[in-house]
């Protein structure tokens, strides 16, 4: 499963994310991990959610962004949800380069059975209609 939480900067993508993960961790088994591009909400997640800060990592495009996704998911192969917060890759890509970004992980999430909730920034009015099935 892929699913997008859109909405324009302070519209509370980022709040119902934090929830949607902490309360993953009362229900799933396995891993939730949750990914931002800076620790600001670090203290704000529970303890059992993996964290992981990916500023430092000055990746420039949703294809390295893509690899480093699975390089997390080989670390650990008890993880049910993936959260991705706060990425201007993703709020700023290009329409093709979403569309084969959404498709490569609709693959990645069905063969590894991982679920992906992740944040866009952009007006609804906005996206393209390859998304609209993918918003919650």
């Amino acid at each position: 499963m892929v699913k997008f939480i859109i909405g324009l900067k302070g519209s509370g993508k980022t709040k119902r994310m934090i929830d949607m993960a902490n309360e993953a961790t009362k229900t799933l088994d396995g891993s939730v991990v949750y990914i931002d591009r800076d620790k600001k909400h670090i203290y704000d997640l529970d303890r059992n959610i993996r964290f992981i800060e990916t500023g430092e990592f000055h990746m420039t495009n949703l294809k390295s962004f893509y690899g480093f996704i699975c390089g997390v998911i080989s670390q650990n192969y008890d993880i049910e949800k993936i959260y991705i917060d706060g990425h201007k890759l993703i709020s700023e890509a290009k329409d093709e380069c979403m569309e084969e970004f959404i498709n490569n992980l609709k693959t990645l999430a069905e063969q590894s059975k991982v679920d992906f909730i992740l944040s866009c920034s952009r007006a609804k009015e906005s996206i393209p209609s390859f998304m609209e099935p993918f918003v919650i």
